[in-house]
């Protein structure tokens, strides 16, 4: 791409503007540093669980325990514009977290909602993995474990929210996803939820991050970053929920960068999946998995320009607690790799004969 003098000039004095700055332009054809989805709205209907039948033990003596009922969506974003939550599988060191969302009534500036350090209490985040029963959530025979609040050093759940202090590690054994700190008991949340439950956030945001994917010691756990529905954990992420590609399901997956299982080890791609169906990077454009020093990267939602946007960036002042909605549009417009999500799209990245995801569908 040939890019004006002009543009050359504007792009030199938007960097300088602000603290935070874009990483080296995209490639198309070696490692990524910038994807851009566009048509991302979809109109149709998926399956949400409306209630899950937990059976009695020792055997899940109930058929169908998963209740569903069609849940009609329409719109820009749709339905990424639902609630979602932000997952991360070891082995990884987080450091810093950070969510932005516009302002009530107004896009002009988002505000920081939620905000995490390692080795610091956060603020209006919880993590959450999925080991609900004897410390904090809840397990049935027939769903299984739901959310539970994670402990400190993210292998197991405790008895509330942040409880402990996590340092930032996450081994190659274990996930956790985050939540804000209401919880639906406080507020009802959409579709069905059990045990722990907490929000999301809805509507536009961005999420910030900054970690380190450390080398595995096993070739089949490798590392990944993804955003769910937050529907999908509120029931049962691996089991009774709304996930999936195309209709009856798709309520909406993105994998932001994950490493997979038969494909090189320091890659990483990114797909998305709702109602349409599902597209991503491709065979040939990769996200290098950052195994020596830390890579910060900006996740996108924007209602505004149905589209989402990954970036990385050269780093982020995780003090500012707004950003102006220039910053925003300068993450949507910089170069970056397009993949229209338009309707119908099936294009699926394959690997030794199928998509392996630890998570997956």
């Amino acid at each position: 791409m040939r890019l004006s003098p002009t543009f050359i000039t504007l792009a030199s004095l938007i960097l300088a503007a602000h603290a935070q700055d874009l990483s080296t332009p995209a490639s198309t054809s070696g490692t990524l540093t910038g994807l851009k989805y566009t048509n991302v709205g979809a109109t149709g209907t998926y399956n949400q669980v409306t209630n899950i039948i937990p059976g009695t033990f020792p055997s899940c003596d109930v058929n169908p325990s998963c209740i569903t009922a069609p849940k009609q969506i329409s719109g820009k974003l749709a339905p990424f514009d639902e609630e979602m939550t932000f997952n991360f599988r070891g082995p990884l060191n987080l450091h810093n977290l950070a969510v932005y969302q516009p302002g009530s009534g107004t896009n002009a500036t988002w505000a920081q909602a939620s905000a995490w350090a390692a080795g610091q209490a956060p603020t209006n985040l919880v993590f959450m993995n999925n080991k609900g029963g004897e410390k904090s959530g809840e397990f049935s025979i027939c769903a299984g474990s739901s959310q539970s609040f994670a402990n400190g050093a993210w292998t197991d759940a405790t008895t509330a929210a942040n409880a402990e202090i996590a340092n930032g590690f996450l081994d190659e054994n274990s996930e956790i996803n985050i939540m804000t700190a209401q919880t639906c008991k406080d507020t009802p949340c959409d579709g069905f939820a059990r045990g722990t439950a907490n929000h999301g956030w809805g509507g536009s945001k961005m999420l910030v991050a900054t970690f380190d994917m450390p080398a595995s010691s096993d070739a089949s756990k490798v590392p990944a970053i993804w955003a769910l529905n937050a529907q999908v954990v509120r029931s049962a992420e691996y089991g009774c929920n709304c996930r999936g590609v195309g209709s009856p399901g798709g309520c909406g997956e993105l994998d932001i960068l994950e490493t997979l299982v038969g494909a090189d080890p320091n890659q990483g791609v990114s797909e998305i999946y709702s109602v349409k169906g599902a597209t991503g990077s491709g065979s040939n454009n990769f996200f290098a998995r950052p195994t020596e020093g830390r890579a910060t990267y900006a996740v996108v939602f924007d209602v505004d320009t149905d589209s989402i946007a990954i970036q990385k960036l050269a780093g982020w002042d995780y003090a500012q607690t707004s950003v102006t909605r220039d910053v925003i549009d300068k993450f949507l417009s910089a170069p970056a790799l397009q993949v229209s999500f338009a309707t119908g799209a099936t294009k699926r990245r394959g690997v030794a004969g199928g998509h392996r995801r630890r998570h997956g569908l």
